[in-house]
């Protein structure tokens, strides 16, 4: 892949395009971002703290709102109020992140989202709540988290040699995976003991502990940004992908498992209440085994030295990852379900992560903020997926609302298999 460097006299529209060439990968081990950069620590543990808030939110907000409802329909519509802020708002947040101080946009947002989780801790403790409430909830969280995961993600760079990044950005991927395990888990656990309202006061708390963590850490600030913000800046991301046959295959095999199987984590709690039956600590159990798969695939990407294939990888896995989730909904029982996950945990992490670090490692750092801001456009499609598998789901039932997206994301991930022009030849 030819390298695009950009002299000081190059005109700013030269680098547009975003291309480098893949850095080689570092020969430490697994863990060597975490061991040798004192800074990429304090970044993953904020980063795994407010991910670790995140899911205790999320299996909150789903457990109570079918409590209050009894519908699946409006599970679904939660989840959509949660996820659709990532497509109103993750391309302008992006065109932020390269115009102020990325780690600026990151304190005052988490700021607002420990103030917004303890509002909604109080509201659910008092006995307040009610489902209209919930949709807010998830609007205002999600709105932030647009914003939120790709300043994490763009300040990674920053921190490590270029070498690393591959290897930093698996352990971050591992980290947020890995409170999947223990989220899931400890929510379950404080619904069953203490009630619905806690694990929205214990996500306060853990909110508040990763802006402690980022506000007393020094982090490089970026240079002065080269262009005013306006509406060419906030769609360069968009037109960058467009332009690139590599990201836009990329981009597609995110989006595809985001608007097709992504959503059926959503519905985990319907499986557990009415399909398996096994209550809350049961959802925990099947939230932990698809953590404990994806900690894995994390931690895998972080040890990969090389990206020799993992074009090809990435259709194959994600194409396994399909016929995992499908083989989930036809066979809904404890011993077939936590095996199931807990490898598409794993195949999905990998396949997610690979894809991550092979966009970073393609771009450079003056319109990164405004790439991965499109990039997280395929997170917004999750509630979009969330709310067509809730009407299947109250229409007919959950079950075969999962295995059809399973089993159309497998599909069209073939059909852009045999379309593949320069990823697969990665």
């Amino acid at each position: 892949m030819a390298v695009r460097v950009r002299p000081a006299s190059q005109p700013t529209r030269r680098i547009r395009l975003g291309r480098i060439k893949p850095p080689a990968i570092g020969a430490s081990g697994t863990f060597s971002a975490l061991q040798t950069n004192p800074l990429f620590r304090r970044l993953w543990l904020a980063s795994t703290g407010y991910s670790l808030s995140q899911w205790m939110q999320n299996i909150a907000l789903g457990w109570l709102a079918y409590e209050l409802t009894d519908s699946a329909r409006f599970v679904g519509l939660v989840a959509f109020a949660a996820g659709f802020p990532f497509v109103i708002v993750s391309i302008p947040g992006g065109a932020l992140l390269d115009r102020f101080d990325r780690r600026s946009v990151l304190l005052i947002s988490q700021a607002l989202a420990a103030i917004i989780a303890t509002c909604v801790a109080i509201d659910v403790l008092s006995g307040h709540a009610t489902p209209w409430h919930l949709l807010l909830a998830g609007f205002l969280n999600g709105s932030l988290q647009a914003i939120i995961t790709p300043s994490q993600q763009s300040i990674v760079p920053r921190l490590v040699e270029p070498r690393d990044l591959q290897n930093a950005l698996g352990l971050m991927s591992a980290g947020g995976n890995m409170t999947r395990v223990f989220g899931p888990a400890l929510a379950g656990t404080l619904i069953a003991a203490l009630g619905t309202g806690y694990p929205f006061l214990l996500q306060a708390v853990a909110l508040s502990a990763a802006f402690v963590v980022i506000f007393t850490s020094d982090f490089p600030r970026m240079p002065p940004p080269t262009a005013r913000l306006g509406l060419r800046v906030v769609s360069e991301g968009s037109r960058i992908i467009a332009s690139r046959p590599d990201l836009r295959e990329l981009f597609m095999l995110s989006a595809l498992p985001a608007l097709m199987v992504f959503p059926y984590l959503s519905f985990l709690n319907v499986y557990a209440e009415d399909v398996m039956g096994i209550g809350s600590e049961g959802l925990g159990i099947l939230l932990a085994s698809s953590g404990v798969g994806a900690v894995i695939g994390g931690l895998m990407i972080a040890a990969t030295r090389s990206n020799v294939g993992m074009g090809r990888r990435l259709y194959i896995l994600t194409f396994i990852y399909c016929l995992l989730i499908l083989s989930f909904s036809i066979h809904p029982v404890i011993w077939v379900a936590i095996p199931s996950l807990l490898l598409a945990g794993l195949v999905g992490s990998y396949a997610f992560s690979g894809n991550n670090a092979l966009i970073q490692q393609r771009i450079t750092d003056d319109v990164r903020g405004r790439v991965m801001g499109t990039y997280l456009l395929t997170w917004g499609l999750m509630p979009l997926g969330a709310l067509w598998m809730g009407e299947i789901a109250q229409i007919w039932n959950i079950r075969l609302a999962t295995a059809a997206g399973a089993a159309i994301c497998a599909i069209l991930t073939m059909v852009l298999r045999l379309r593949s022009r320069e990823l697969y030849a990665i």
